[in-house]
């Protein structure tokens, strides 16, 4: 374990090798809290899978943390090293030595933490070069967990305190906390282009008094707002504990628990009509005769179930589809069956 210039590496097993593993390309975006969790395994595997037996790498900020021993305690033989990286300054973020740490990975995690914090210490660097030759060049799988999957794709919240509630973006979609809503060249994603993802939709305790199903809408509609009223845009919500797996072809499953009660994906997408409503100060109305939004919900398994075409984002099956709209902010997020 090293530490110098802001960043830290530990590798926990093995010796990364820069013989070339053949990874194949994949996708896995997770929810939050997943540790434990019903699909948790199986979604591991099948993520490891695609890195061939190559280098597994964890980045974050703040320290190295727990998830490069998880790998190596429990699925040394689907990999040949597993390493963590904590990258803490623009510094450390531009150094060659950075750089050929991730570069070398043959699947990369990107840890739950701050997404404010990787954009403002990652995005513009040489870490971001390096994340998008892996994905992009190298055809690494890359994976990311609550703030690790918000960055993944093009649109992104990274607030700079706590994130906006559902109420207060349906009561107002320009409300001072969305100004962190971002649209960049940070990470580029195959599948994930004009995609906003949000995650934990399900937790409530003190700091989350409101499910985050509402503040998805409200994403949605902003980023529409912002691409000049484009209806040629998406977003990814997904529970706590939920992974949704994403093959090369761009078909994605969904990992959870096998019950409707948790651990579940949503794929949106507005339906043919802009919100009849949206300016600053006043509610957010998106009705269009209750269809405002399509969304196709998967309820995982711990196997993985469900198929979501990311290419049309119409073709699905293994869910349901419903739809979400609003009538103003006080009526809060509807919902109903198609």
């Amino acid at each position: 374990m090293g530490k110098q210039k802001d960043f830290e590496y530990s590798l926990t097993c093995g010796s990364p090798s820069s013989a070339r593993s053949e990874p194949e390309p994949a996708i896995l975006l997770i929810g939050g809290a997943e540790g434990g969790k019903s699909g948790e395994d199986a979604a591991t595997k099948w993520f490891l899978e695609k890195a061939r037996g190559g280098n597994y790498l964890a980045i974050r900020t703040g320290g190295v943390g727990k998830q490069a021993s998880f790998i190596s305690r429990n699925y040394r033989d689907y990999v040949h090293s597993a390493a963590e990286l904590s990258i803490d300054s623009r510094e450390a973020a531009n150094s060659r030595e950075v750089e050929d740490y991730i570069r070398e990975a043959d699947a990369l995690f990107i840890a739950g933490g701050d997404q404010n914090l990787y954009q403002e210490l990652w995005e513009g660097t040489r870490t971001e070069d390096a994340i998008n030759y892996l994905i992009n060049d190298k055809k690494a799988p890359v994976a990311g967990t609550s703030a690790g999957m918000a960055i993944l794709g093009s649109y992104y919240y990274a607030p700079d305190h706590q994130g906006i509630i559902s109420s207060e973006i349906l009561d107002d979609p320009f409300h001072f906390n969305t100004q962190t809503i971002h649209k960049s060249d940070f990470i580029q994603v195959p599948f994930l282009s004009n995609v906003i993802t949000d995650t934990h939709l399900d937790r409530i305790n003190k700091r989350n008094p409101e499910t985050r199903y509402g503040r998805i809408l409200g994403l949605l509609a902003r980023v529409i707002a912002a691409d000049k009223n484009s209806l040629d845009n998406h977003a990814i919500g997904l529970e706590e504990g939920a992974f949704v797996a994403i093959d090369k072809t761009g078909i994605a499953k969904v990992f959870g628990n096998g019950t409707h009660r948790g651990q579940d994906a949503y794929f949106l997408s507005p339906n043919g009509a802009l919100p009849e409503q949206m300016e600053p100060g006043w509610p957010l109305v998106w009705d269009n005769g209750g269809k405002a939004v399509k969304v196709y919900k998967i309820a995982g398994t711990p196997e993985g179930t469900g198929e979501f075409n990311l290419n049309d984002w119409a073709t699905a099956s293994g869910g349901h589809w419903e739809y979400w709209y609003t009538l103003g902010g006080k009526s809060g997020l509807r919902k109903k069956s198609s």
